[in-house]
């Protein structure tokens, strides 16, 4: 989305060649391929010269509608329709311009008795936004009845997904994939859906189809910036950022990407920029915050930074990277007693991590507190019970395939220990390798081989990584098949072993 203050330019510039008969064939080969900002100024040339060409305004206002613009789609259709109540196609374009405004009493009065499956899949989408789940349901079963379309069938599985029903939203998904593959909402469905089963990169190469065929798409480019994130690809994430901030510089969402990326990449001073143009409209608990509190504290503003983590850490006390943050900020601006009071709750817990209490004997230590040895002394202990914590939901994520989850879990007790545990290596090189990175996954899979070299679970994660990296192939069919030998029975292992040798 360009600028507003550009637009008088690039209209003067368009116009100085162009009739508005051949703006108008720009505009409509542009909204063809997708370019929804180069429809918007083609057709705005054309409505330069020709103010009530209808044509361009329909053309205006669905551009408009597929950049998120609302109110100026709104504009746009209110002059098609004059004095009449929009029917038919104008009447869902100006239902969906006001959903877009968050506006879903107005989307219901221009629907009114319409019965066709995009009326009710935009009633649907007004009842969701008045958080009337049953009425929602009742509005896509409708749409569903009349034969439903690809824009339905991805709106009801992010609503069936949001409601727990992943097989429901799978069905519909596959749905979505027969009736329109390459569709704008079936390829930003098939990322959602990969990322809840922490297939980054599934997720990654649907959101970058939908960037590439849609590069005005800015779900499609905060979809590839958050996988890239997950991935640690934070050189990736920052260019893709840096696309979504060109479309539109005062979103929350990008704004808290762009945050996300400062704080991986310790560049405090451009996470603390990216917050800044919305601050003053985020709600008080908003997570951004607890970003902009880390980088504000980082920079030396301890003060700012309290006023940030403080109504969060008040409110969300088991938010662990608030209750932290905030504690080291108040005892950085030299309030110990503070800053004990608040890491307290969770320093005196079982499960409390090597960090924490490091930390809270600082700050008792600071503070005179009689407990500070005894912080001082759990801190220097085995964290029996937080690696035990920390392997519980590393092993719950393998299960239920949240690789990313799984990996942090994982690295948190490598750091705990020797690293040397062969499960944990063994199961951490799998993880890496389910999000593409191969490099860190046969690392770890080999030195997982060294230390056990006949587990049989060890040699298939060996192979299988192997041959997920396209590197090695023959090395990896021969791990395979001696993972095999060792357990003939192990579907998995079985499984591995068939796919790699049908390349054959």
């Amino acid at each position: 989305m360009k600028s507003a203050s550009l637009l008088p330019l690039l209209l003067a510039l368009s116009a100085c060649g162009d009739s508005p008969a051949e703006s108008l064939a720009l505009a409509q080969t542009a909204f063809d391929q997708h370019d929804y900002a180069a429809a918007r100024i083609h057709a705005a040339a054309t409505l330069s010269a020709e103010p009530g060409n209808r044509t361009a305004l329909l053309l205006q206002a669905k551009a408009q509608i597929a950049l998120g613009d609302g109110q100026g789609a709104g504009s746009a259709l209110a002059k098609l329709a004059g004095n009449v109540a929009p029917s038919g196609e104008l009447a869902e374009l100006s239902a969906e311009a006001a959903l877009l405004r968050q506006s879903p009493d107005a989307a219901r009065t221009f629907l009114k008795s319409a019965a066709s499956v995009e009326a009710e899949r935009l009633r649907a989408l007004a009842a969701i936004q008045d958080k009337d789940a049953e009425a929602a349901g009742d509005y896509f079963a409708a749409a569903m009845k009349l034969g439903g379309s690809a824009r339905t069938f991805a709106d009801y599985a992010r609503f069936r997904l949001l409601a727990g029903d992943v097989s429901g939203a799978d069905e519909l998904a596959a749905r979505a994939v027969k009736a329109a593959p390459d569709g704008l909402d079936t390829l930003l469905l098939a990322g959602q859906l990969a990322l809840h089963r922490g297939d980054l990169k599934a997720g990654l190469e649907s959101y970058q189809r939908a960037r590439k065929l849609y590069p005005n798409s800015l779900a499609a480019i905060i979809g590839e910036a958050a996988a890239l994130g997950d991935l640690g690809r934070f050189d990736e994430m920052k260019a893709a950022i840096a696309n979504a901030v060109k479309l539109a510089p005062q979103d929350v969402s990008v704004a808290y990407l762009a945050a996300r990326a400062g704080v991986a990449t310790k560049d405090w001073a451009a996470a603390r920029a990216a917050v800044q143009p919305v601050e003053a409209k985020l709600p008080q608990h908003h997570p951004l915050r607890v970003l902009y509190g880390e980088a504000l504290l980082r920079l030396d503003q301890t003060e700012l930074a309290i006023a940030q983590l403080s109504p969060i850490a008040r409110v969300q006390p088991g938010n662990r990277i608030a209750v932290r943050l905030l504690a080291e900020a108040q005892l950085a601006a030299g309030d110990a007693k503070a800053a004990a009071a608040t890491l307290r709750p969770i320093a005196d817990q079982p499960v409390a991590r090597p960090e924490e209490l490091a930390l809270m004997t600082k700050a008792a230590a600071a503070a005179k507190d009689p407990q500070a040895d005894s912080y001082a002394k759990r801190a220097k202990a085995p964290p029996v019970r937080s690696l035990g914590a920390d392997l519980a939901e590393a092993d719950a994520a393998m299960r239920k395939g949240d690789w990313a989850k799984a990996v942090i879990a994982y690295d948190r007790v490598q750091a705990q220990t020797d690293g040397r545990n062969p499960v944990v290596l063994n199961n951490l090189a799998y993880a890496q390798s389910m999000l593409g990175q191969h490099a860190k996954a046969r690392a770890l899979a080999d030195q997982a081989l060294k230390i056990a070299p006949g587990n049989a679970s060890v040699l298939d994660t060996a192979g299988w990584v192997r041959w997920r990296s396209g590197v090695d192939r023959e090395s990896a069919k021969r791990l395979l098949r001696q993972a095999a030998e060792k357990a003939p029975r192990n579907a998995t292992i079985r499984a591995h072993l068939a796919e790699a040798e049908r390349a054959d």
